[in-house]
């Protein structure tokens, strides 16, 4: 696939030789050019006025008849185009349905009880947080509300970079984002709002939890791709992507499970097969397979751009010589494209074994070594089903994942049959015939209409290369998956999906791992002291108001009790004022309580204890 970007009109993309339909449409352009210069020399004759005429002087036949060679061109190079956009549909259905069964398959193998330990906390054992008012939120907007211009264009700085789905190559933009960091006062990994601090959280689990697998390890604590007994400067690294394996990295001194490990090696292997198999439709050729290097750069999807060794393999290494071949149309052999599939190997996780590549060089057909391959994976899973790999799944749910499979089965067989079946070959033989005819024909209609020779000429070269570069887009697009460079980009597809498969190695959610018990207990002690304090607010809220301030039970019962009415108005007048200050600035506690501290014989009577005289307020 050649990716190009947009120049100004276009512009840039007239530079591109190899895989342009305009540069292999300029060989039938020229032919025509030159024999209509032929035809205006020598055939041509001039009338009356000087103008050079044919000796027929009729144009409208020669008219329809390229009118109805370019109908069936544009036909055919619809057509192509149609086939090329249902390739790319049916690769990405059979690699999308495969990676959901596999992927459903890793999770089911989580629950099983050998992580029994390992699990997080479910939030069915612990029913009675919800009515503690605990919020799952991971940041807090009012915690991230900036002060001054600046701080608020730091802070977007700051969140470019560490809150970026993809790691920030940039140096600088990374040292940039760590300085403010340490001067700034915002955290976003901790909500400082009083009102937002009731959060259900605990330590991150960086390693998924596999560390907590074996508590027994003489070696402590480990994991795969994160080291738990790392000081807190590899912590820092982990968080900078520092480590190019990702999730398969065997940094904390652990392999990954080893049944997610067979699962990601079977359904690679799989997927490779199937991707050779489209874009190889010979046999006895090589075609072969590679072991997949986890962190290595994306293939290019474009060959083009590939290395100096894997072109010089190719027989790409001199541009010169592969635009000729070409532009003359030698780079489509057997041997050119056996060359171009073993200079770029599909890559497998895990490698592939001798005893693999015996069974699969037995299996005869495209079909059928890709039918070896599904059976392979399908048996692993049934067969680790049953011997409880997946937990307490049900039946009906596994049978998903067996469905998921065939639909990937139906849809490689989808892109197998655009492979495999060409385009028509009477349409295609007419196409190319009437093609051919413009040569000739063109000319003899532009001597109709132009007296120009050198006018002629060009507008000659132009049309039939309009006509002859459309039919090259069709036979470009009629197979996507051999017609490099304009072929679907399997290899790049191929490590998308490998490393979608390596995801499955991380392990729990890092977030999900939280005490239930402390927050229940917690929770639990709130819940009887605001049931306490709404108790004694009921009884006599001006007494409460008074222990909350520090005053003595002395000075209280003093104040309780006037010696007159005067004296028991100023003492009320004076706990109410304070009191309303009080309740304006406490939190939702506060707010919630406010209609219990209201007076209950009117907006102008507070009673002081039973039995006691009403006191006006003011």
């Amino acid at each position: 696939m050649i990716d190009y970007g947009k120049g100004v009109y276009g512009l840039n993309l007239l530079l591109r030789f190899h895989g342009s339909a305009v540069w292999k449409a300029t060989i039938p352009g020229a032919l025509a050019a030159i024999l209509y210069l032929l035809i205006a020399y020598l055939w041509m004759e001039r009338d009356q006025d000087g103008d050079l005429v044919l000796p027929f002087n009729h144009p409208y036949a020669i008219g329809v008849f390229v009118t109805s060679i370019t109908f069936l061109i544009v036909f055919r190079a619809n057509n192509g185009y149609q086939r090329y956009w249902e390739a790319c549909g049916a690769v990405h259905h059979f690699m999308s349905k495969w990676l959901d069964a596999v992927i459903h398959t890793g999770v089911y193998h989580l629950q099983c009880d050998h992580y029994k330990t390992i699990k997080p906390p479910s939030y069915f054992d612990y029913p009675n947080l919800n009515r503690y008012n605990l919020k799952r939120e991971r940041e807090c907007a009012k915690d991230l509300e900036a002060s001054t211009p600046v701080a608020a264009r730091n802070l977007r700085n700051r969140r470019r970079v560490e809150k970026s789905v993809d790691f920030v190559k940039s140096e600088r933009k990374r040292t940039k984002a760590k300085a403010i960091r340490q001067e700034s006062c915002h955290d976003f990994h901790r909500c400082q709002s009083v009102k937002h601090s009731h959060r259900l959280e605990g330590p991150a689990r960086f390693d998924g939890n596999w560390g907590a697998r074996f508590p027994d390890d003489p070696f402590g604590p480990r994991a795969t791709h994160y080291n738990p007994n790392g000081e807190d400067d590899e912590k820092v690294a982990l968080l900078e992507n520092d480590i190019p394996e990702g999730f398969a990295s065997t940094k904390g001194g652990m392999t990954p499970a080893l049944f997610l490990q067979e699962l990601a090696h079977l359904a690679s292997l799989l997927c490779a097969v199937a991707m050779c198999t489209l874009r190889n439709d010979m046999e006895g050729i090589e075609n072969p397979l590679d072991i997949y290097r986890v962190g290595e750069p994306w293939p290019d999807p474009d060959p083009d751009h590939a290395s100096d060794e894997v072109r010089a393999y190719a027989g790409h290494k001199w541009s010169l010589i592969k635009n000729l071949k070409y532009w003359c149309g030698f780079s489509r052999t057997p041997t050119a494209r056996a060359r171009e599939y073993a200079s770029r190997p599909m890559p497998v996780i895990g490698g592939v074994s001798e005893a693999e590549i015996a069974f699969l060089q037995k299996a005869r057909g495209p079909s059928a070594k890709v039918t070896l391959c599904w059976h392979w994976l399908s048996e692993f899973i049934i067969r680790e089903h049953l011997a409880g790999s997946l937990g307490k799944v049900g039946p009906p749910i596994i049978s998903r994942i067996i469905q998921f499979l065939s639909d990937g089965m139906i849809y490689y067989n989808h892109a197998r049959k655009i492979m495999f079946i060409p385009f028509p070959f009477p349409h295609a033989q007419l196409s190319a015939f009437f093609c051919l005819l413009t040569i000739f024909v063109i000319p003899l209609l532009m001597g109709q209409y132009i007296n120009i020779p050198w006018l002629g000429a060009v507008l000659t070269f132009l049309t039939v290369t309009c006509l002859h570069g459309l039919h090259e887009v069709a036979r470009e697009l009629e197979n996507p998956f051999r017609n490099v460079p304009n072929d679907v980009p399997l290899l790049t597809l191929l490590a998308m999906f490998n490393e979608s498969l390596i995801t499955m190695y991380s392990g729990y959610h890092p977030d999900h791992f939280w005490d239930g018990p402390v927050y229940e207990e917690r929770g639990q002690a709130e819940w009887e002291q605001a049931k306490a304090a709404k108790t004694r607010l009921n009884s006599n809220p001006v007494e409460l108001y008074f222990e909350d301030e520090g005053i003595s039970n002395n000075t209280v019962g003093n104040v309780s009790k006037p010696q007159s009415v005067d004296a028991g108005k100023a003492v009320v007048d004076s706990a109410v004022a304070e009191l309303q200050e009080m309740i304006k600035k406490q939190s939702e506690e506060i707010e919630r309580l406010r209609q219990l501290v209201e007076p209950q014989n009117g907006p102008d009577t507070v009673p002081l204890a039973d039995n006691k005289p009403s006191v006006e307020g003011s």
